[in-house]
């Protein structure tokens, strides 16, 4: 859960996809049964690679 623009919102990674398809599957349908707004977008930065030593 995160606020973007002033907006309530859940962010989950296209990763969950191929990770749980049925966590996704639940995801997108929640939102479907209930009328969210879905939007496929690259909001948040990858994070940094991990330090060499």
């Amino acid at each position: 859960p995160t606020t973007l623009n002033g907006v309530k919102c859940v962010v989950v990674h296209r990763d969950l996809q191929g990770h749980e398809p049925m966590a996704w599957d639940f995801v997108i349908n929640f939102a479907r049964d209930n009328n969210l707004q879905v939007a496929e977008a690259c909001l948040l930065p990858d994070p940094p690679p991990p330090a060499k030593p």
